[in-house]
């Protein structure tokens, strides 16, 4: 059986603010290209663990709810992956967040993916990036391991605080591209400055290894 390790949640859950499912608007954009990650299964569940994978956001202005000095983004909820669609009641807002102490402020209807933490450093790293898609492919990410892509080391796993010191190596001074996480199994990340821009690098790799 495959070692999972995704799904469980490391950052700070005490400052998690539960309220109605958020709007629409608010995540209609990422959904539509939830939709096409999860018909090409990467986004999704391994059936042997129960474990959900593959998460996206994006940024997002939430200011009238919480002035914030990082940018705040709209994120898919903790264990959402298993689900063909999602609405108001599986996104989250992230309002607020320090990666170093893994702490992070939400308001929505359920706690945010466990790669929020990920998300967030990439963010804060470069204000040019406004959208990150995590998936899972172990052709995609075995394949960019033999072609010594872009990577984060094996022995970083994700949620952490190193892996968000990793992942802002990789990108350096990008505003969009692609890695994958040796240390977490299956795990590739793409990042840019808008939804299509990062759904369509996506789909390059998927063309080129699957």
């Amino acid at each position: 059986m495959k070692v999972i390790d995704d799904g469980i949640i490391k950052y700070d859950r005490s400052n998690f603010t539960q309220c109605n499912p958020i709007d629409l608007i608010e995540y209609c954009d990422l959904e539509k290209w939830r939709k096409i990650l999860f018909q090409k299964e990467l986004i999704g569940e391994y059936p042997e663990a129960g474990v959900g994978f593959g998460n996206l956001s994006k940024v997002s202005d939430y200011s009238i709810f919480h002035k914030s000095l990082v940018p705040q983004f709209v994120i898919t909820g903790t264990q959402t992956g298993k689900y063909q669609d999602l609405d108001g009641r599986y996104y989250t807002r992230v309002l607020d967040y320090d990666v170093s102490n893994l702490k992070i402020k939400m308001l929505g209807p359920i706690e945010a993916s466990s790669e929020a933490l990920t998300h967030a450093s990439i963010y804060t790293h470069n204000k040019n990036i406004k959208v990150v898609f995590h998936i899972h492919s172990s052709k995609i990410w075995n394949g960019m391991i033999r072609d010594n892509a872009e990577s984060t080391c094996q022995s970083i796993p994700y949620g952490t605080s190193e892996m968000a010191q990793a992942t802002q190596k990789c990108i350096g001074t990008k505003d969009f591209g692609i890695f994958c996480m040796k240390g977490h199994v299956d795990g590739v990340v793409a990042y840019g400055r808008n939804l299509d821009e990062v759904g369509n690098l996506i789909l390059k790799n998927f063309d080129k290894y699957i």
